[in-house]
């Protein structure tokens, strides 16, 4: 027993040791990466209009999704798409596919059609990645509260960042919707 404890851990280590190798950075991506391992995305495609995506999603998000595995050609196309992906999880509702998955312990899901045109993606971001402009309209309107959680949405043509926000010694928390360029969306407040 104590054996195959001993060679469990040894495999667990191998894996964790090749898992966190610099990974290719494509320099012409206008995507961010960072030296902590971030994943270039792959384009999003612009085949739809951003309102189309935007629909296509909502429609996804109401209706009733269910775990699938997905069509060999998609699976194919994802593992090109995210080759370092791992925890993989597919959900399929309103023709779309939706797949959460991480890469080096960041947080991913990813939008594709049944086509595997890829609409959206949504990453876990760090504070450090988040662009200045946007970071100082969040602290700007909520100069009491800390950030906690960012992603990074990506689809169509879009950028936006989802942050969510906590007072010091509140339980008062604040979830922005914010462009790229600043401009805040939507914001709700928690108290």
């Amino acid at each position: 027993m104590k054996k195959l404890m001993f060679y469990a851990m040894i495999a667990v280590a191998f894996i964790l040791c090749f898992s966190c190798e610099n990974e290719t950075v494509n320099p012409s991506n206008s995507s961010v990466a960072t030296n902590l391992g971030a994943e270039v995305i792959p384009a999003i495609s612009t085949q739809y209009s951003n309102e189309e995506i935007a629909e296509m999603i909502r429609l996804f998000s109401i209706s009733r999704e269910v775990d699938v595995i997905p069509p060999a050609e998609l699976q194919q196309k994802f593992r090109t798409d995210f080759p370092n992906a791992y925890d993989i999880e597919w959900e399929f509702g309103a023709d779309i596919y939706e797949v959460e998955f991480e890469i080096r312990y960041r947080d991913y899901e990813v939008y594709y059609d049944r086509q595997g045109v890829l609409l959206m993606c949504i990453t876990e971001i760090m504070l450090s990645e988040l662009p200045s402009v946007v970071k100082n309209a969040a602290q700007a309107k909520y100069p009491e509260y800390s950030f906690e959680d960012i992603d990074k949405i990506s689809r169509g043509s879009e950028v936006f960042y989802k942050i969510e926000m906590e007072r010091f010694l509140s339980d008062s928390e604040v979830n922005l919707l914010i462009k790229s360029d600043g401009v805040i969306l939507n914001e709700t407040i928690d108290y």
